[in-house]
């Protein structure tokens, strides 16, 4: 393969770069204090302890549906404090964790982070490397591929370069 012709210049990946942005998956924000806290009550169990608590107050037990409320109320309370720290953690790990390639940029073989990559970008893969964005496979040995995250499949998919 000729490697002068291959890959892009840094002006080039640089324009691609403004043009269609950062390599990255953008994700809308999920996590929102009332959503979180009323997925608490989305179990069986909880709507069972409510209802429990209603029954018990319409039958003149109103310290027993008290306790049962305040009982579902504060678990709620401790799901919410959970599921908010695991957002918190999962978001410092995103900030944190890099995914670094290998591309063929002004003439050469470079290390640059995944979310820089743009269209056009040569990728250098080898065994055990994450593939960082959809591709053409423009020379291959015996490449095969795990894409269980992408289609579920659990045996690896071989790739060929196109004819």
């Amino acid at each position: 393969m000729d490697k002068k012709n291959l890959g892009l210049s840094s002006n080039e990946a640089e324009k691609l770069l403004k043009t269609y942005g950062l390599n990255e998956i953008r994700e809308e924000k999920k996590f929102t204090l009332l959503k979180s806290f009323l997925s608490q009550f989305n179990n069986f169990l909880i709507l069972l302890l409510i209802a429990a608590s209603a029954v018990s107050f319409f039958i003149g037990e109103i310290l027993d549906a008290a306790f049962i409320l305040a009982i579902v109320i504060l678990n709620a309370f401790f799901g919410l404090y959970q599921e908010y720290q695991a957002e918190k953690s999962l978001a410092s790990l995103k900030k944190i964790t890099k995914t670094m390639v290998r591309v063929f940029r002004d003439g050469k073989e470079q290390e640059i982070d995944s979310r820089y990559l743009v269209p056009g970008d040569v990728v250098f893969l080898e065994e055990g490397t994450k593939i960082p964005a959809d591709g053409e496979v423009i020379e291959a040995y015996n490449l095969e591929v795990n894409e269980a995250m992408l289609t579920g499949e659990s045996m690896p998919v071989v790739k060929q370069v196109k004819s």
